[in-house]
Parts: structure tokens; sequence; C-alpha cells
């Protein structure tokens, strides 16, 4: 392996290993046959604005999403390197849809690998580690158990974090971490115990799509923003 891959990656692991962490009657009255008439002959035009309100506001959340997730992969997923004005426009489109967000997003089943696409953490866990940006991606292995994991130097380097994860409420999930491990080309070099826990509040969860393609898109404060999506 050349040298400056290897200073490269002990850098990687000692910063990785101190940053990762940072970041729901009465009686009824039965109706006469014309009060039975009346509701039929109006549920439909009821059953259609339902209908066309939906449409809309699924077009409107679509169209949200595509502008938020294209401001993140203009500007890079690494919140600390942008300038305050660029945070705060991720921020702002990210607040415009917390109104569209599913219920109970923190109690949705969470399942396979989900890839970050925004994070705001000045720690590892954006994927910043040193001078090194990383994928970063999140895989749930049970209701309870889930890993993140970051990945640099095209693979050749892993850190996982992995943690556990639970529900307080309908938006809210406390997540213990408990160790961290790393790899090199595939081979664990070192694991060890980690300390840290904390909430993170959901803003938004619900599958959009966007230019034709089906995903589940997460708002995350912990309190920094995540930004996280799983593609079909």
């Amino acid at each position: 392996m050349p040298l400056n891959i290897i200073r490269a990656t002990l850098l990687a692991i000692f910063l990785a290993q101190s940053t990762f962490t940072l970041g729901f009657s009465s009686a009824v009255k039965i109706p006469s046959l014309s009060c039975r008439s009346l509701v039929l002959q109006s549920a439909p035009s009821i059953i259609d604005t339902t209908v066309e309100n939906d449409l809309v506001s699924n077009s409107k959340v679509n169209d949200l999403a595509a502008q938020l997730l294209s401001t993140c992969t203009e500007f890079g997923q690494v919140g600390c390197k942008l300038t305050e004005d660029q945070r705060a426009t991720i921020d702002n489109l990210a607040s415009a849809l917390t109104g569209y967000s599913d219920s109970a997003p923190a109690q949705i089943d969470l399942d396979g690998t989900h890839e970050l696409i925004y994070s705001a953490s000045p720690g590892g866990s954006s994927g910043a580690i040193g001078p090194l940006v990383g994928k970063v991606t999140q895989s749930f292995l049970d209701e309870v158990k889930f890993i993140n994991r970051v990945e640099l130097l095209g693979g050749i380097v892993k850190v996982e974090l992995h943690a556990e994860r639970q529900v307080l409420d309908e938006s809210r999930i406390r997540v213990k971490f408990k160790e961290t491990a790393f790899s090199i080309f595939g081979n664990e070099v070192k694991r060890g115990e980690v300390k840290g826990a904390g909430v993170w509040d959901y803003t938004f969860s619900r599958k959009v799509n966007i230019d034709g393609e089906n995903m589940l898109l997460r708002i995350l404060k912990t309190p920094s923003t995540f930004i996280i999506v799983q593609k079909e």
C-alpha cells in the first residue's frame, strides 16, 4: 500500500475514534331514505375533492423534496464545511417539509440500508474525518440495533458505529452508542466500546418521488440537521 494511503488511513482511524459520536358513542339514529340518498349523492364530490387535495399535496412535497436534495448535492453533504447562508438555505428547505410528514415518524419500521445526503454535525458522523470525506450509510439490523457506517478511500477504510434506538414517542427516539469498529481492506483492525447517547427528533419522514424514483426521505435533528434517504 502506498505510504500516503497508509498515513491517511491511520489519521482517519484516529480522528474517527475521537469525533464519530458528535453528532392517537352515543346511540346512532338510523337516517331516513331521503337522508341516505342525499349522502350517497354528495359522496363522490367529497371523494373527488379529497383525491385532488392528496395529489396537490404529493406534488408539492415531491417538489420541495427534490429542491432540498438537489441543494444538498450542490452544496455538499458536510454542513460544517458550508457557509452559514448555505446551511440556512438547507435548514429552511427542510423546515418547509415539516408539515407534510407522515404521522408518528419515529415509529415507522426501518430496515435495509439508508444513505446520508447531508449532515450539519461537526463530527465524523457527517463523513468528514480529517481531510477525507466518505460515504455514510445507516444499516438497520432489527427494531433496536443499527450501524452508522463511513466508507473512506473508495471503501478501503470502513468505520462503523454500532448503536441502539428506543422510541420515546411519535417524533423522538433515544440513541445509545455501543462500540466502534475499524476495517482496512475488509479486515477488522480495531474494535472498542464507545459511550454516548442522545435524543433524535424526527421533523419529517415520508415516501417521495424524485424524477420517477421512489424513496423514503427522513429529516432529523440531533440537534444537528441530518437528511437521509432510502431508495427503493
